[in-house]
């Protein structure tokens, strides 16, 4: 049997199936890829910034961040390190898991004017206040 090829070969659902990548499979990973990068620049934010309405603004690192304290009068109390941050305003508490899940790039203080135009359910912030010190929380 001179000429006859002995070797198995490869049927052609075989050869489509091993060369072709399932479609699914494909996308699956690509919204994985996705996910993972929407999740790293979610997380980019390495320092939350404190903006003034004077103009200043004023940065802290999110790796000092201590202490998280929400209370429902309308104050959220961040401790970076030995400083102490106090926000006084309005439905702080969706920031406030923002800031603990250090979500959050910036809080600022608001105006009177801003404070007229959000809508009822926003957060509004009145004053920050920042103070150095060695107290705990």
């Amino acid at each position: 049997m001179e000429g006859i090829n002995t070797n198995a070969r490869r049927s052609v659902v075989e050869q489509l199936v091993q060369k072709t990548v399932p479609r699914h499979e494909h996308d699956e990973q690509e919204a994985m890829d996705a996910f993972q990068e929407a999740r790293a620049k979610s997380r980019e934010a390495l320092m939350l910034d404190l903006r003034f309405t004077d103009g200043t603004i004023e940065s802290f690192d999110y790796g000092s961040l201590r202490r998280v304290k929400y209370h429902p009068d309308g104050t959220l109390v961040l401790r970076f390190g030995k400083a102490e941050v106090t926000a006084e305003g309005k439905n702080l508490d969706r920031l406030r898991d923002a800031i603990s899940e250090h979500r959050a790039r910036f809080i600022q203080e608001g105006t009177e004017t801003e404070l007229g135009i959000k809508p009822e359910d926003a957060a509004h912030i009145d004053r920050i206040a920042i103070e150095e010190g060695d107290e705990e929380l």
